[in-house]
């Protein structure tokens, strides 16, 4: 790092980036590091009594060759002497505006980028590595046969989020020949298993293979496509994938990144890897030429694990970001390795049709992980960021209970809710029967004791009669004050009895008007016998309800 601190003083880089999060791999107090990028709330953060950042405000977020265009963002790099320009992924576009203007831009190639990027081009460039494909021809769509098997089709730009369609029956390929018949197009077969990527370094002197992390994939709330990519979970690839695999896994990207270094690439590059969950086989997906996603928050984690293990871990131990920018500047690194970490996640709230947008979340505790806030509107572009220090998978395309916590924390965001505040509950029992709400959430189903969350100048007591009342509609009587006090993901709920319960059973406005097809509230009165065969929330309620 010494190195890499010592070039940046003589030749700084500025990072210019549509979101400030993609530049964010490295200690913003170091010297000869800037950054350009929009305006938010969040950014405003990190600028306090920093003159190395420089925010654009604007209508709109600007894309990286409009802030390029900006006239106070070239009055600002051109105040620099001996300066870089990074960006997150170039373009012929950025290309020509940093000619232009004379900047020199460390980025390599776009055409080497899309050459590779581009899944037709990407055959030819691939040559002896297809080897590594699932099954796959090119033709046109038109002449595109269904053969009673779901298959993968993609146009030559696309990625695995928009771009890629899973063919599953003969209507489906039928309609999209109508609108597309002439379009070379490429198929492969659909390979049904986990997901798995890394981010890795070419420089001059070696390739540094990096972590390899689960990609979380198509889950709802997160995102209405199914192959879009939403997360990354290091703790659950660290755990499923065996040692064979992992070495499979390493041999691939090794011959990818030798090809690439052939051919003149330099930096971050990162690869795709489905494994059949029937053969266990691993199957190359997809390869991104340019800084993925996740690089920042791996350097982050990598970060942490330095500031902890400091006496171990020497200068040649470097953050995924570090060996990339010491790559691009041409800096020697034969004798370094990337940081290892073996746990960590993130997972990626995207614009919705059903969450469209989503206010700052209200929070008034500490959280063991954090957030990040997007102002974007384009369908499948970023809303809400959740970072954390520990695994969220349970299995392939499942959340565990902590995961299952972030859909809780995007929902009460949606709603406007305080996520962490206290929650109080009536419990109403008639004729052995108690009243519960039925929930179907975004693939989860479960139920709950009726109740909310407590707000301002409101005793606990207060917000279970207020809450209760309102979500059913039903009048009752408190028996005691003293409630059941339970502490659910940490955050404390209080459950009340009621008694001489009356009126008509009706569902509150609001659950009314949050009801969605994924989303749905329903009251309904279960046998206290059945509580021990259904899911309730939380658990540690069933021993005070079942005698």
């Amino acid at each position: 790092m010494t190195i890499l601190n010592s070039h940046l003083k003589k030749q700084p880089i500025i990072y210019v980036t549509r979101d400030i999060e993609r530049a964010l791999g490295l200690n913003l107090d170091i010297q000869g590091y800037f950054i350009i990028s929009n305006y938010s709330d969040f950014a405003k953060t990190l600028c306090e009594n920093k003159n190395n950042i420089l925010l654009i405000k604007n209508k709109k977020p600007l894309d990286t060759w409009e802030l390029l265009e900006n006239k106070e963002v070239k009055k600002f790099i051109n105040k620099l002497k001996n300066k870089n320009i990074l960006v997150f992924k170039n373009t012929p576009q950025i290309e020509k505006i940093c000619l232009q203007n004379n900047w020199s831009l460390l980025n390599p190639s776009a055409e080497l980028s899309n050459k590779v990027e581009e899944k037709i081009s990407q055959l030819d460039w691939l040559q002896d590595l297809k080897k590594y494909l699932p099954n796959y021809a090119v033709s046109l769509v038109k002449d595109l046969k269904f053969k009673n098997k779901k298959f993968i089709l993609q146009f030559n730009r696309s990625h695995t989020g928009s771009g890629t369609i899973l063919i599953k029956n003969k209507k489906q390929l039928t309609e999209i020949q109508k609108k597309f018949p002439n379009r070379l197009a490429r198929t492969a077969d659909y390979i049904d298993g986990p997901m798995f990527t890394n981010n890795n370094i070419i420089s001059k002197n070696n390739i540094l293979i990096g972590n390899i992390n689960y990609q979380i994939t198509g889950l709802s709330p997160f995102t209405d496509l199914p192959f879009s990519t939403i997360g990354n979970d290091w703790g659950f690839a660290n755990k499923y994938l065996t040692n064979k695999q992992k070495k499979k896994y390493h041999q691939i990207v090794l011959e990818i990144g030798e090809k690439l270094k052939k051919d003149g690439w330099k930096g971050l590059f990162g690869v795709d890897i489905a494994i059949d969950k029937k053969t266990k086989e691993l199957f190359l997906i997809e390869i991104n030429c340019r800084q993925p996603a996740s690089t920042t928050y791996e350097s982050q984690l990598q970060l942490q694990k330095r500031k902890i293990n400091k006496p171990s871990l020497s200068h040649n131990y470097l953050t995924t970001f570090e060996a990339h920018l010491m790559s691009l500047l041409n800096l020697n690194l034969q004798n370094y390795q990337l940081i290892t970490i073996t746990d960590g996640s993130q997972i990626i709230q995207r614009v919705t049709k059903e969450i469209p947008f989503l206010p700052i979340p209200q929070i008034t505790k500490i959280l063991d992980y954090h957030w990040l806030k997007y102002d974007n509107t384009k369908p499948n572009t970023d809303l809400l960021r959740i970072q954390a220090p520990y695994s969220i998978i349970k299995k392939h395309n499942e959340l565990n209970k902590k995961g299952k916590e972030f859909i809780n924390f995007v929902t009460a965001t949606q709603a406007n809710k305080l996520w962490d505040q206290p929650r109080g509950s009536v419990i109403l029992i008639k004729n052995n029967k108690i009243l519960l709400m039925e929930r179907y959430k975004f693939g989860l189903h479960y139920f709950l004791i009726p109740g909310g969350t407590m707000e301002k100048n409101e005793t606990i007591l207060q917000t279970a009669i207020r809450e209760t009342t309102e979500e059913t509609g039903l009048k009752f009587k408190i028996k005691s004050t003293k409630p059941i006090k339970i502490i659910n993901s940490k955050r404390e709920e209080y459950y009340f009895w009621g008694k001489n319960i009356s009126g008509k059973l009706k569902l509150g406005e609001e659950e009314k008007n949050r009801n969605t097809t994924n989303n749905t509230f329903q009251l309904v009165w279960k046998d206290l016998n059945e509580l021990t065969k259904i899911n309730l929330i939380p658990e540690k309620l069933k021993k005070y309800l079942i005698k």
